[in-house]
């Protein structure tokens, strides 16, 4: 968990930016399965991925904003024709998501709350989570790729 918003913030806003650069080289991939034969998530191709993690952007907010008791954003669910189609809404998902972070304060990081699909949670390591999500999807689509 980072120690202050900002940390958390820029931890975040790095994984995003590098998410980003694979989500724009994806059109290639976009319907390509993974080789071999993964299950879950392992299995997905870059529509998938693109669709889960502009998904995860409000679906990250909207928690981290009720773990605090501020307004977030509503939940989204997406489906793209092609990763020029994602890339703005990718964007404007996490601008979301950053705007609920923007308005944290640093001793709210420890707040503990029982996330409904997470379970037991903190704001920071849900905050965290968000980045090592992004870090995780965008490996994928350097693989699928490869």
């Amino acid at each position: 968990m980072a120690e202050t918003v900002a940390a958390a913030r820029e931890k975040v806003t790095g994984e995003l930016g590098a998410y980003m650069a694979e989500l724009r080289q994806a059109g290639a991939s976009w319907e390509r399965k993974p080789a071999g034969s993964p299950e879950g998530e392992a299995a997905w191709n870059a529509r998938q991925v693109a669709e889960h993690i502009a998904g995860a952007g409000t679906f990250f907010a909207s928690g981290v904003a009720g773990a605090v008791g501020i307004e977030g954003p509503e939940r989204r669910q997406f489906e793209f024709a092609s990763a020029a189609e994602a890339v703005p809404a990718t964007e404007a998902s996490y601008q979301a998501f950053l705007g609920v972070v923007d308005r944290l304060k640093d001793e709210q990081l420890a707040i503990e709350f029982e996330h409904p699909r997470l379970g037991k949670q903190t704001v920071g390591g849900l905050v965290g989570l968000v980045a090592h999500h992004l870090n995780d999807h965008a490996g994928q689509l350097k693989a699928l790729r490869g």
